[in-house]
């Protein structure tokens, strides 16, 4: 499948996470939460889902600039050939003391 995923966040990581990022999607994944998923295996120090929901760590989902919020089937949503979707993650500054 043909859709493109931009990673976008505040947190930067040399050589690891270094944002705003791109990945192809396999063909075996077909979803919101698919994409959420994969992102979670591959940057498994962002909190991309959890106990499938939106993780923590996200700010923003979008699905062909429409928030995954707007979506009856929320994550479930169906990703198509030609899809763009964007995740925004955010993480919140350490505090030092």
């Amino acid at each position: 499948m043909k859709a493109k995923v931009t990673v976008d966040s505040n947190l930067r990581i040399k050589n690891a996470f270094e944002p705003p990022l791109e990945i192809e999607l396999r063909d075996d994944e077909h979803t919101l939460q698919d994409v959420l998923q994969r992102l979670a295996a591959l940057y498994p120090y962002l909190r991309f889902i959890e106990k499938g929901e939106m993780g923590d760590d996200l700010r923003h989902l979008f699905l062909n600039r429409e928030s995954h919020f707007s979506f009856s089937e929320g994550l479930k949503r169906e990703i198509h050939d030609g899809d763009t979707i964007l995740v925004e993650a955010y993480m919140d500054p350490l505090a030092g003391g």
